[in-house]
This record gives C-alpha cells, sequence and structure tokens, in this order.
C-alpha cells in the first residue's frame, strides 16, 4: 500500500456532513495529517445513518477515517484563540459552512488569507461563493433537483428519480481535493495561498456537461429519459427475461448493425425510423419496444454472451452486494478494513486511485469525538492547565486520561 505522498502536509478539517469530509479523508489518506475540528458535541454524522458498527456510526467511520480530532468549540473566544493556535501551524485549511458564516469568527477566506497568506483555503458549498443562491444551504438531493440531473433521471412512469448515491456530495468533494492539490504545486512557486471553492450546483453541471451542450446548441431540454441517453440510441437498460441488461449499441453504424444481427432485428436497419442515430433518438420509445420484445424472449446471460461474441457492449445491472463481492473489486483493492478503538475492525471503500499500482490506505480508524484534543493543543504550545481549563469550561472534549492510554 502507498502511504505518505502529502507528509508533511497539515490540514486544519472545519468540514461536516458528507463533501467536505470526503476531500479530507482523500488527503489523508494520501499522507496529509488531518485535523477535524469538532464543535461539541461533534459531527452530526456520528449519531445519524441506520447502520451501526458496535455502536459507532457506520456513516461518520466511512468518511472520516485518517483523521485526528480535536473536539472544541470555536464559537467561543478560549475556543478560538485555542484554534488559532492549530491555524498559525497548518498548511490548509477546508470547510463546507454556508459562504461567509465563518466570518463572525475571523475564519472565513479573507480573514484567514490576510493573517497566513501562505495557507490553502478549501471552501465546498451548494451552490457556490457567488451569485444569488450563494448563501443557501446545499443537500444532495435539493441540488439533484435544482441542477437538472433529476430532469434527466427516470422515466413517464416514475417522474424524476434522486441517483441512488450522493453522487454530487461526493464529487464535489474530489473536485475540491483536485485544486488544493493544484494550490499546493502553485504555492510551491509563489509561497502564496490561494482560495480553492467547489459545489455540488458546479459539479452537477460537469457531469452534465455533454447533456448540456446538446441543450446549448439546440435549446431544448431532453427531458426525463430512464437510463437511456439523450443523444445515442440504443443506449440504455432494458427488459430480459430474468432482469435487465445495458447495451451500447450505439457507438458506430457498424455497431448498430451488429446489434441488430444479434437481436434478429436486421430489418430494423433499413426502417426509415431508425436510418441514422438522430432519428433512433427521436424515436427511442419505439425503438426500445422493438429491441424489448426481443429481449424479453430469453435470460439476461444468454443475451450477453452472444452480444459479446459479436463484439457489442452490453451488462448485467448488478446490486452493490454484488460489487462488492466481485473478483474485480478485490483485485483493485477497493474494500479495505481498519481496527476502531470501539467499534473494532470495520470495512470500508479505499480512495478511488492508485500510485504505482498501488492502493492507498488510510493511516488510522476514525477518531473518537475528542480523542486527539489534548495532544494536538499540546503539540499547539497550549499548557497543559490551559487545556484542562477549556475542558472543565465544556469549550473543549477529550477523553479520560485513562481512556486515553486504553
Amino acid at each position: 500500500m502507498v502511504t505518505g505522498l502529502l507528509s508533511g502536509l497539515r490540514v486544519l478539517d472545519l468540514t461536516r456532513f458528507v463533501a467536505g469530509s470526503q476531500a479530507t479523508m482523500l488527503l489523508a489518506a494520501m499522507g496529509a495529517e488531518v485535523i477535524k475540528i469538532e464543535v461539541p458535541p461533534g459531527d452530526p454524522y456520528r449519531t445519524q445513518g441506520t447502520e451501526r458498527v458496535n455502536g459507532e456510526s457506520a456513516l461518520f467511520l466511512a468518511l472520516n477515517s485518517g483523521k485526528r480530532s480535536v473536539a472544541i468549540d470555536f464559537r467561543t473566544q478560549a475556543g478560538r484563540a485555542a484554534v488559532e493556535r492549530l491555524l498559525s501551524t497548518a498548511d490548509m485549511l477546508v470547510e463546507n459552512a454556508r459562504p461567509g458564516s465563518l466570518a463572525r469568527y475571523g475564519l472565513d477566506w479573507e480573514s484567514v488569507h490576510a493573517r497566513y497568506p501562505a495557507l490553502i483555503y478549501g471552501s465546498i458549498s451548494g451552490y457556490g461563493d457567488v451569485g444569488p443562491d450563494a448563501a443557501r444551504g446545499g443537500f444532495d438531493l435539493i441540488l439533484q433537483a435544482e441542477s437538472g440531473i433529476m430532469s434527466v433521471t427516470g422515466s413517464a412512469e416514475s417522474g424524476p428519480v434522486k441517483v441512488g448515491a450522493p453522487m454530487l456530495d461526493v464529487g464535489a468533494g474530489l473536485t475540491c481535493a483536485l485544486g488544493l492539490l493544484a494550490a499546493c504545486v502553485e504555492r510551491n512557486r509563489t509561497g502564496l495561498g490561494r482560495l480553492v471553492s467547489s459545489s455540488l450546483l458546479e459539479f452537477a453541471l460537469a457531469s452534465l456537461g455533454t447533456l448540456a451542450a446538446a441543450v446549448l446548441a439546440s435549446g431544448e431540454a431532453p427531458g426525463l429519459l430512464g437510463t437511456h441517453s439523450p443523444v445515442f440510441a440504443p443506449y440504455g437498460g432494458f427488459r430480459t427475461s430474468d432482469g435487465w441488461l445495458v447495451l451500447a449499441g450505439a457507438g458506430s453504424e457498424e455497431m448498430w448493425a451488429r446489434a441488430c444481427q444479434v437481436l434478429g432485428l436486421s430489418a430494423l436497419t433499413g426502417d426509415p425510423r431508425f436510418a441514422d442515430n438522430s432519428r433512433r433518438v427521436a424515436n427511442r420509445d419505439a425503438l426500445t419496444r422493438e429491441i424489448e420484445a426481443v429481449l424479453t424472449t430469453q435470460p439476461t446471460a444468454c443475451w450477453l454472451a452472444r452480444l459479446a461474441e459479436a463484439g457489442v457492449p452490453a451488462a448485467e445491472v448488478h446490486d452493490l452486494a454484488q460489487v462488492l463481492a466481485s473478483p474485480q473489486v478485490a483485485a483493485l483493492g477497493s474494500i479495505q478494513e481498519l481496527e476502531h478503538g470501539t467499534a473494532g475492525p470495520y470495512r470500508l471503500i479505499g480512495p478511488p486511485l492508485r500510485v504505482g499500482g498501488a492502493v492507498l490506505s488510510y493511516p488510522s480508524p476514525a477518531p473518537a469525538l475528542g480523542a486527539d484534543t489534548r495532544t494536538v493543543l499540546a503539540e499547539a504550545g497550549l499548557p497543559a492547565e490551559e487545556i484542562d481549563h477549556l475542558i472543565s469550561q465544556g469549550i473543549a472534549v477529550a477523553p479520560s486520561t485513562t481512556e486515553e492510554q486504553s
């Protein structure tokens, strides 16, 4: 496994929920020291989610492995002074608060940059940090609706459908991490930090790039497409006698002809409704009916074998349990196991990249709330009595000395 790519880089993590936590956990996997600042009682995901691992939230474990936790209320003057000590030693600060909301604590980009011009600042929001919607809170579901993602997902029967995974949260987090690393490269040349901002809306627009290009050219919105493409046909999901497969039979006219031959539908190549890709897209529903009338006569495995022999890309629709148990996922090393002090061993999905053919690994499990409060604040130069005072006043949270030793 690969570790230490970003060794020596210290990240102050003020994020919560998915997008920000995803960004900083990736930095931790690449070797950065990520200090998660949690205002007591901590990240809401410590208590949310449906699944627990020996009482610990599987949701929190999956988004915060590899980090250190300092539980301190920076909304108080004393807490803010302690965080300032940490900030003075950090290379990056990453947050996903509503734009402008950290200004009252002196933790917005402008204030931090004025005090620490070399610090790189990452900000993730729902709608971006400029414009009439900048101050709005952002949730993956809401942005899937408002960005247009749901307008092309689903069918006339189902209505608009949310993508099952929080793709905008994850994508915005990965995009921010990419920008932060680019800013590190620039800082090596200039000595100055940059503001790197990403948002769920901007990642949604990037995801819709090819569809948006067609709309920008034609002025016409594609509407609900189910599993199908707005620009290619046949290119989508089709019923078989025992399930579903996806068929990418529109890569070229030659591939379209091969698909028709496998399905016994060669007559369709001469049908005026399907004479070229544009007409097939325009008559997608009729084409789907023709294809499914044949596919539903045989099981998925039968069709996959025939299509593979003809060189037509197709695949069965797998459920998540099948995917996680697949030999390919095992070969990639995508599922990793960590040992948590309370939860015990738990499994999670590793970083979505490898370096030199080797997987990246998280350096440690997700931290208990305030597990590193005493250690990190002491490293920043705070005297033990000052740390004890913060804890006794409820401004900071740390495990007892006995718990730390265990």
